[in-house]
């Protein structure tokens, strides 16, 4: 049994597969690339007989993609949306459909990792905060990732490139320390800005959970722009890049054994 798991974002589509109960994850790849191409990019012997998306992507383009996966493989994926209680989790939203399906696999792959209580962190487009203690979701937050942010200095400011493209946002940047550390140019005032900016909001998000709840929480970090995020942390954390396609699997996996 080759079954195939897509986490699709607004940019990339993140994809594992699990082949023979055998669980693999792969290179992210960017949406338009799949939309414009195909499954060329996917590194996966023969067809998957049966596909599972998450997305928080434009509707248009998730039909799009759904119609390609039916074109290729002669399948119907089964979209994955978050619930009001499922393997272990239960939403804190009143609505739970207004719940992200990005956020509810996040933290479903989360507590499949950790029993302790959790704040998970997704940083992609959106910056999103989320709490689990005992299998309940506590509620969370939702900011600007660090590249909207520097994309709007540049939509909305006069002068000011955009500091978000590719070539600067893959650049390495450099922590200051504690002799240099102010910018002395736009480029590196917008990039250290926001990632500080960022990283206090984490920080201090993380402290109040911990003094109003009264426990230490584990953080657990995910999403595209975490590497840049996790070195100014005051907390330990784990990285796991593919946690939404754990949870995702995990969901899977444990419906049908009930």
């Amino acid at each position: 049994m080759n079954k195939l798991f897509l986490d699709i974002g607004n940019s990339f589509v993140k994809w594992s597969s699990v082949i023979d109960g055998q669980y693999e994850t792969y290179e992210a790849i960017r949406l338009i690339d799949i939309l414009d191409d195909g499954f060329t990019d996917f590194e996966i012997d023969g067809y998957p007989d049966e596909v599972y998306i998450s997305s928080v992507a434009d509707a248009k383009k998730v039909d799009a993609l759904k119609q390609l996966i039916q074109s290729e493989w002669q399948i119907f994926p089964i979209q994955l949306f978050s619930q009001k209680s499922c393997c272990g989790l239960t939403s804190g939203y009143e609505d739970f459909h207004l719940l992200g399906a990005d956020r509810w696999f996040a933290m479903q792959g989360a507590i499949g990792v950790y029993k302790e209580p959790t704040i998970v962190i997704d940083a992609g487009t959106a910056l999103t905060v989320d709490a689990v203690i005992n299998g309940k979701h506590l509620g969370g937050f939702i900011v600007p990732g660090i590249h909207t942010m520097r994309r709007s200095l540049s939509l909305d400011t006069a002068n000011l490139q955009d500091y978000s493209s590719s070539q600067v946002a893959n650049a390495d940047i450099q922590i200051p320390d504690a002799d240099q550390l102010l910018a002395n140019d736009t480029s590196s005032a917008i990039l250290g800005g926001t990632l500080y900016m960022t990283v206090a909001f984490i920080n201090r998000i993380i402290q109040d959970l911990n003094t109003q709840v009264g426990t230490q929480f584990k953080v657990v970090m995910t999403g595209g722009e975490s590497l840049e995020l996790c070195p100014l942390l005051d907390f330990p954390y784990d990285y796991i890049p593919d946690l939404v396609l754990q949870g995702m699997v995990n969901v899977v996996e444990s419906v049908k054994k009930s």
